[in-house]
Order: structure tokens, then C-alpha cells, then sequence
């Protein structure tokens, strides 16, 4: 099994976090862990924070109190969290992975079963960091259920189109590796 480079992992991240229900990869977490591509990243996210409350993951996702208590709720009963009280003040209650969440952040199987690796990893190093790039920016403001749908966000005036300052071929042109 060879190792992803950064910006790889990178455009994956993403990559998934955008289209999250499109892809077949969706069904085969929810199918083998019980989770979602956002259940997963918000279990790496606890993996990286270590033991914390519920209000400091959720803030780190971005999410309201109740959101953060509704995504708990569906990790804890998916066998892949356990809430405990913290051993310095018993008032608060921590998170910790269980061995199963452990176990499915650690399935490289599933992606790579996917394809969607390698077709990320037929990009050049430039394309996987302009595809990572972009979708990050269109993940700015992400978890959507926490925005106002009636809210239309100002369109961005003052950045230089990145396909142009990338030399990237438009949408739509075939290069090395992006024809179907």
C-alpha cells in the first residue's frame, strides 16, 4: 500500500466533504460504520483534538450546541464515541473514539475500492492542489444546515481566478489524465 502525499490527502479531503452523497463511498461507510464522509471527518477531527467535550468539537466543526449534541448522539449510538466525565471536574462530559471509529478511520480499503484515489492521483501535483484549493474555498462557511437559507452571499470581487494564475486548461478541455 503506497503513501498518499499531501496533496493527495489534501484534494480527498475535500474532495469528499463536497460531494460527500455522490459517490459510492458514501454507501459502503454507511453500510460497514454507520457514518457519513461527515461523521468520518468530524471522528478524525476527535481523533486530532484527543478527549474533549462536546462544545469544543462542535466548535471546531463549526457547529451550533445542538447540532454538536445531535452529531454525538448519532456517533454514540453508531458504536464509534463514548461520552465519560472528565476526570479533573466530573460536571463535564468528554468524548473519546471507541476501537470501532479507530478501525474505520483507519479502512484505506474502502477508498481505494472507491477509484476515487485513483483518479485523484492521475492529477499532477499542481491539479490536486488546485482541486483541493477550490473546494476548500467552496467549503468556506461549512456545515450548510447552520446557514441561513434566504442568505445570499456577496460574490468575491477581489480574487485573481485561480484556473488562470494556474495554468490549469478550463473546465471542460482535456489534459493529461482528465479525459473520461
Amino acid at each position: 500500500m503506497s503513501e498518499w502525499s499531501p496533496d493527495t490527502r489534501r484534494a480527498l479531503r475535500a474532495y469528499l466533504r463536497a460531494v460527500a452523497l455522490a459517490d459510492p463511498l458514501q454507501r459502503e461507510l454507511a453500510h460497514t460504520y454507520g457514518v457519513t464522509l461527515g461523521d468520518l471527518h468530524a471522528l478524525r477531527l476527535l481523533r486530532d483534538l484527543g478527549e474533549v467535550p462536546i462544545n469544543r468539537l462542535g466548535g471546531a466543526l463549526g457547529l451550533k450546541p445542538s447540532s454538536a449534541t445531535n452529531l454525538v448522539d448519532r456517533l454514540e449510538a453508531a458504536g464509534l464515541v463514548e461520552r465519560a466525565a472528565d476526570p479533573a471536574d466530573r460536571r463535564i462530559t468528554t468524548l473519546r473514539l471507541t476501537p470501532r471509529a479507530h478501525e474505520a478511520l483507519g479502512d484505506r480499503a474502502l477508498f481505494e475500492s472507491s477509484g476515487l484515489v485513483r483518479r485523484v492521483e492521475r492529477l499532477t501535483p499542481g491539479e490536486r492542489l488546485l482541486l483541493a484549493t477550490l473546494l476548500e474555498r467552496l467549503l468556506e462557511g461549512w456545515p450548510a444546515d447552520d446557514a441561513d437559507p434566504d442568505e445570499t452571499p456577496a460574490p468575491r470581487t477581489t480574487r485573481q481566478p485561480l484556473a488562470a494564475a494556474s495554468g490549469v486548461p478550463p473546465a471542460g478541455a482535456a489534459g493529461p489524465g482528465l479525459a473520461r
